[in-house]
């Protein structure tokens, strides 16, 4: 199951490739807990509140906060339609591709709708990522 006719994977089988695809699906899930513990670091800053004007707009700052959420549950969803036509492989680099576009708006970000489309396009990527890397692992890993 690790490669079709027993070929290695990028030179790697076994026990090696099972690990090797284990961290690079733990890396996916642990992006997940961490882009909400950085962000919720920083939405606590003067500097944050003042760039984008949320010093009193609390419902604002909720919703830019918790929209990345929003975002990861329609990259879940996207995974019914796109997760057997690309594979788990490619859809994971989608996922990641799609994260880190969604991570470059949200540096870059001078304006609260940018930040927002940040936030979105980001928890799409993440959730595409988390809803296939657990499959791709089980379905990479031996039964025993």
């Amino acid at each position: 199951m690790f490669s079709r006719g027993g070929e290695p994977y990028f030179g790697l089988k076994g026990t090696i490739l099972t690990f090797w695809i284990t961290v690079a699906c733990g890396t996916d899930m642990l992006l997940f807990g961490y882009d909400q513990g950085v962000f919720g670091g920083v939405v606590v800053t003067p500097q944050f509140l003042e760039l984008l004007n949320l010093e009193s707009r609390p419902t604002i700052l909720s919703t830019v906060t918790a929209i990345y959420d929003v975002g990861c549950f329609f990259g879940a969803i996207s995974v019914c339609f796109i997760g057997e036509p690309l594979g788990r492989k490619k859809c994971v680099l989608l996922g990641t591709t799609i994260l880190s576009i969604g991570a470059i708006l949200q540096i870059t970000a001078f304006i609260l709708g940018q930040m927002i489309t940040g936030r979105i396009i980001a928890g799409m990527g993440n959730g595409i990522n988390t809803s296939t890397a657990p499959v791709w692992q089980g379905e990479c890993s031996k039964a025993s």
